[in-house]
């Protein structure tokens, strides 16, 4: 399957996949307390770092691979078992041992839930592994889709019954088991790989770093989460959680799409001689041209966007969107790095550049909590520009890219955000209704149009991609 395929079926599918997450957004933010949140946040900062110890990197380093060798793909399945028992385990021992003062009764549920998908995690290796390194992106979006909204179903139901934190972990865990058995039925006359004993020590050693970065990352969030939730409060600390979902919606529209597309394509890419500061050039002009429009636009519908999805008692959440949102000037120049440093073959300097940010957001962070919620948001974003300037004077390093033509992409995007966000702010301010929902939607239309009509004419390199793919859907 070709590259622009894949990424024509990932974002077709996620229409579909929104509005799940939009309908658990909705819902659940008037089910569920900003302290609950709180609780869920930090219990799911853990899984994911557990969810890290246990992968080691297998995945990425089976995607890296050119073609996935059988007697590979069994050792990497054998590894991967023994590993996510080790984790689930001690998961497990979390539950039964520490006293009530560090894991609260109130999140034993959660806790048990989560354990339980740290063990099923090694299924995605013969399962997803296969299918996205073959490109078979249209057969993932279609079980991404009802996978989506398997988990919202379950969330929501279990909030009805009364299931607090462990709602959200319940729909986590549903919406794993559904997506391996629809993949299970899909590839059933495929061979799947023995788990296998042997070959572990270079994919550990191989795996080592990957998975080192990843925990790294969940440390520091829950770095972050712990200053907030020990200075300011678990309920302060959901606050900043429904905040951050809300910034995060950019995300799940677009970017989650491609993500799992990136890698492979990066490979592809330097695997056909394509130049890599083309490739990084690319990479930003496509970045900025998406993510700074749509954290704009975010930062300007704060107000009645918060009042839309998370309803009311959320009324601290708009300033810490918009203070959330300046993390967007940051994102297309540190997005999707890790997989191109890979590609170049330079993990050992993006591990060195991961570590560097995270003390830096950690240290900035917490030093915010001490004073309120908004100052950990403003220290944030601070330290994701300190980031990128790091990242961006690194890949000048590694792909010798003209530093003009770099300000040429950064000017024709802030003329794209400026035509979308001027459109957005005047819509809002002359509507006068208070009805939440028709302010959002005249405002956002105003700069979708906007931006739609900047792209066309500027002949941004949106305008070009989207060319592209309506020729290949029509």
């Amino acid at each position: 399957m070709s590259l622009r395929r894949a990424i024509r079926d990932r974002i077709l599918s996620r229409p579909a996949v929104l509005a799940a997450h939009a309908v658990t957004l909705l819902v659940l933010s008037r089910l569920l307390t900003p302290a609950e949140f709180g609780l869920f946040a930090l219990a799911a900062v853990a899984h994911q770092m557990a969810v890290s110890l246990a992968d080691l990197g297998i995945k990425t380093q089976l995607l890296n691979s050119p073609s996935l060798d059988p007697h590979r793909h069994g050792e990497a399945f054998g590894l991967a078992l023994a590993s996510a028992c080790l984790v689930g385990a001690g998961f497990l021992g979390i539950v039964l041992l520490l006293p009530d003062a560090l894991v609260p009764p109130s999140l034993n549920l959660t806790l048990w839930i989560f354990a339980a998908s740290v063990l099923l995690g090694p299924l995605e290796l013969l399962f997803n592994i296969p299918l996205m390194q073959s490109m078979r992106f249209g057969l993932i979006s279609v079980v991404n889709v009802f996978g989506a909204w398997i988990r919202c179903g379950v969330s929501i139901v279990a909030a009805l019954y009364g299931a607090g934190p462990a709602a959200l972990a319940a729909g986590l865990l549903a919406e794993q088991i559904v997506s391996f058995i629809m993949f299970a039925i899909a590839r059933r006359k495929e061979t799947v790989p023995a788990p296998r004993m042997t070959g572990w020590r270079s994919l550990i050693e191989d795996g080592a770093r990957l998975s080192g970065n990843q925990v790294i990352r969940h440390l520091s969030e829950l770095g972050i989460m712990g200053a907030i939730s020990g200075f300011l409060g678990v309920a302060t600390l959901g606050i900043y959680n429904r905040a951050d979902q809300v910034v995060k919606l950019f995300d799940k529209i677009f970017l989650n799409s491609m993500s799992p597309v990136i890698h492979p394509a990066f490979v592809q890419a330097i695997k056909n001689k394509h130049h890599p500061a083309t490739i990084y050039l690319k990479k930003v002009e496509l970045l900025t041209a998406l993510i700074w429009p749509a954290f704009a636009m975010i930062a300007i519908l704060a107000d009645p966007l918060c009042r839309v999805v998370l309803g009311p008692g959320w009324d601290a959440a708009p300033v810490i969107v918009q203070l959330l949102a300046l993390i967007g000037i940051a994102r297309p120049f540190t997005q999707m790095n890790q997989a191109l440093f890979i590609a170049l073959g330079e993990l050992r300097l993006s591990t060195r550049l991961d570590v560097q940010h995270h003390i830096t957001r950690v240290a900035l962070a917490s030093g915010g909590a001490l004073i309120s919620l908004e100052a950990v948001c403003v220290a944030l974003a601070i330290s994701y520009v300190i980031d990128a300037m790091r990242q961006t004077r690194a890949f000048a390093r590694s792909t010798g890219y003209e530093k003009r033509q770099l300000l040429s992409v950064v000017l024709n995007a802030m003329l794209l955000t400026g035509c979308t966000a001027g459109p957005a702010a005047m819509a809002l301010y002359f509507v006068a209704t208070g009805n939440a929902v028709v302010q959002l939607l005249v405002a956002a239309t105003a700069g979708a149009a906007g931006f739609i009509l900047c792209v066309c004419v500027m002949r941004n390199v949106l305008f070009d991609e989207a060319q592209k793919a309506l020729k290949r859907i029509l």
